[in-house]
């Protein structure tokens, strides 16, 4: 099979490989789509201690199952199926606690063992059994279906910011991500969407996908923006999809008293600019974070797509055979479009 491997921080190798054996309680999936996702490209720019080389990466994976070992008894072959990332031990604290994507182990497809971006991929039998593994409706495409990942991390997000029905929300940063999180919004019945966003091309996107304002920050102060047009009370609710400490800070500026910030991107681990803790004590703000999701939203992501409850097509704004999976990692780097999509099934 054709594979990409990554052999060293900013080095993906096209590769020939056997096509994988499985053992009797795993299984072996045929990728149709692979999505990049901001985590493949940390990994590739800076490595990650829970990565070695050489490695295949990928974990937003969509595909069919096309040989199953005789100890696996939920799935046949022919399903097409979607992933999650994570593959929980199921024995810690966490995982009896149904919260896998804290597993203390840390394990996920696409670090520890080889992801997606090659045309098979081998499901452990730990993922099988303590991940997230699920049918897709016949009429759902596998590229809008390895989407079902990142979306459920959206969701998560979602719940933990509890947002309601007529509330003013800020999000910052319209890419793929934040993308999602205005357009789930709208669909939940958020009153008025502001995207903060510099790119032209991806301000165009908010507004495209349901922002009611888009604030430009190179021209605009987005503080007094928003305070004009929340009646300077500020926002019922902040989300940050930016790795900006700056904007990290400034989110509790915009969240009006008592109101709600969510801190989706990360940052770098060491950084000059400290948050300010005054207005979270001040403004009694509810401040949350989030990092994957629980298996439950996983499958409730796939609801969403199966019923086209969003136009998930938005998302997808480029695709590329596997031979050309180093293009779509400089695509994504280069913040062109939204979501980069490789297809192993798809002719150079």
């Amino acid at each position: 099979m054709k594979a990409v491997e990554l052999t060293g921080k900013r080095s993906l190798k096209l590769t020939e490989r056997e096509r994988p054996s499985i053992q009797d309680d795993e299984i072996l999936l045929k990728v149709h789509a692979v999505g990049v996702c901001g985590s493949d490209l940390r990994i590739f720019q800076n490595g990650d201690d829970r990565v070695d080389y050489p490695r295949i990466t990928g974990h937003e994976i969509a595909g069919e199952i096309v040989e199953i070992g005789p100890e696996v008894y939920r799935f046949q072959i022919g399903d097409r199926v979607t992933l999650g990332a994570h593959m929980p031990c199921g024995t810690c604290h966490f995982c009896q606690a149904n919260e896998g994507h804290h597993c203390v182990k840390g394990w996920s497809i696409g670090y520890q063992v080889d992801g997606g971006f090659a045309e098979y991929v081998v499901l452990p039998s730990l993922f099988i059994r303590n991940g997230s593994v699920q049918r897709i409706a016949a009429t759902t495409s596998y590229k809008l279906a390895c989407l079902s990942e990142p979306f459920s991390c959206v969701l998560s997000g979602l719940q933990e910011l509890e947002v309601h029905a007529g509330e003013t929300v800020v999000v910052y940063g319209a890419g793929a991500i934040g993308c999602m999180y205005i357009a789930a919004l709208k669909r939940m019945g958020a009153a008025k969407i502001i995207a903060v966003q510099r790119s032209k091309d991806r301000q165009k996107k908010a507004l495209e996908i349901g922002a009611d304002i888009v604030i430009d920050p190179n021209r605009e102060n987005t503080v007094d923006s928003v305070m004009a047009e929340t009646e300077g009370l500020g926002a019922h609710a902040v989300i940050v999809t930016a790795p900006s400490p700056a904007v990290q800070n400034e989110a509790l500026i915009l969240a009006r008293t008592t109101g709600r910030v969510l801190y989706f991107a990360g940052i770098k681990s060491v950084t000059d600019m400290p948050i300010n803790t005054n207005p979270i004590i001040y403004k009694q703000l509810k401040i949350v974070g989030t990092h994957g999701a629980p298996r439950h939203l996983h499958m409730e992501a796939v609801k969403w797509i199966d019923q086209s409850l969003l136009d998930f097509s938005f998302f997808v704004t480029h695709t590329f055979p596997l031979e050309e999976t180093e293009k779509a990692f400089e695509t994504a780097l280069s913040k062109e479009g939204l979501k980069s999509v490789v297809v192993p099934t798809q002719k150079k």
